[in-house]
C-alpha cells in the first residue's frame, strides 16, 4: 500500500499541510536542538515533554488517514507509520508488531545524524522524539489511548550502533 500525501502550503501564512495537517518539514539540524533541550532539561521533565508531545501531535494525522483511507490491516497501519516518518525527512524506519508490543529499527536517522554532526557520539540515547511518533503510530494502529505504549530506545546510532533500536511494549 503506497501512501497517499496532498502536500498544499498557504501563500499568506508560510505553512504546509500534509492531507489536512498543518505541518513543519524536518530539519535534522532543529531536531538535533531540541532534543538537546530536552535533555538539558531532562531533570524536569523535558524528555517526557518531547516524547508526549510527539505522540499527541503526531496522533491525529495517522487516526484521520486510517479513517480517510480505509486502513484496516495491522501491517498496513504500521506501515503508514514508517512512510509518513520517510516522507517528512525524518529518516528510515523498520516497523513491526502487535497489540502485545514490537519493535523498530532505523538503519537511517536524521535526528542521530544531527547530533552526530554537532555534539559526535554520546553515552545515551536520543531518539525522543521518535519514541513518541512510534508511541502515536502503535496506539493509533491498535486504537488504543495515548500513553498506552512505552516505546525504549535500546541501542542506538549516537553510541555506535549500526542502527537505532526501539521497542515497544504496552504501557
Amino acid at each position: 500500500m503506497a501512501l497517499e500525501v496532498k502536500h498544499t502550503f498557504d501563500n499568506d501564512t508560510y505553512r504546509h499541510s500534509l492531507n489536512g495537517h498543518e505541518f513543519v518539514l524536518h530539519c535534522h539540524h532543529y531536531m538535533s536542538l531540541t532534543t538537546k533541550m530536552a535533555e538539558d532539561f531532562a531533570d524536569i521533565g523535558g524528555v517526557r515533554v518531547l516524547r508526549e508531545a510527539a505522540e499527541d501531535s503526531m496522533r491525529p494525522l495517522f487516526d484521520d488517514y486510517f479513517k480517510e483511507h480505509n486502513v484496516t490491516a495491522v501491517k498496513d497501519r504500521l506501515m503508514v507509520g514508517a512512510d509518513y516518518y520517510k516522507m517528512m525527512g525524518i529518516g528510515l524506519m523498520e516497523i513491526q508488531g502487535a497489540a502485545e508490543g514490537g519493535e523498530v529499527k532505523l538503519p537511517h536517522s536524521h535526528v542521530d545524524e544531527g547530533w552526530l554532526t554537532k555534539w559526535s557520539e554520546h553515552d545515551k540515547p536520543i531518539n525522543h522524539f521518535t519514541c513518541g511518533y512510534v508511541a502515536a503510530v502503535f496506539a493509533a494502529t491498535f486504537e488504543k489511548p495515548a500513553r498506552s505504549y512505552e516505546v525504549s530506545e535500546t541501542a542506538s546510532i549516537v553510541m555506535g550502533a549500526p542502527e537505532s533500536v526501539l521497542v515497544v511494549k504496552p504501557a
